[in-house]
């Protein structure tokens, strides 16, 4: 079994997510060059429909691939917010 694709979560509030490799790590295993990082924010659907902007709490993702020809491949998914002990 790989544990590193078993995800754990911090029950916090916000909850925090985080499966597979880290930025850091999938830099050292597989070189600059090969690492794409996607980034992405966006208020998830319990807040969504807030009429107050305030009460609008964003939600943070981050997605870990590694080049393999043409593809990416992930192997990492990392977030924080309303919802991500679901959403891993």
């Amino acid at each position: 079994m790989l544990h590193q694709n078993v995800p754990t979560v911090i029950f916090s509030h916000p909850p925090i997510g985080t499966v597979g490799l880290s930025e850091q790590n999938a830099l050292k295993q597989h070189g600059e060059t090969n690492v794409v990082v996607y980034r992405s924010q966006f208020t998830n659907m319990f807040y969504s429909l807030a009429l107050d902007e305030n009460m609008k709490l964003p939600t943070y993702f981050k997605v870990v691939c590694v080049k393999r020809g043409e593809d990416h491949v992930v192997v990492g998914i990392h977030g924080i917010g309303k919802g991500m002990d679901e959403m891993l």
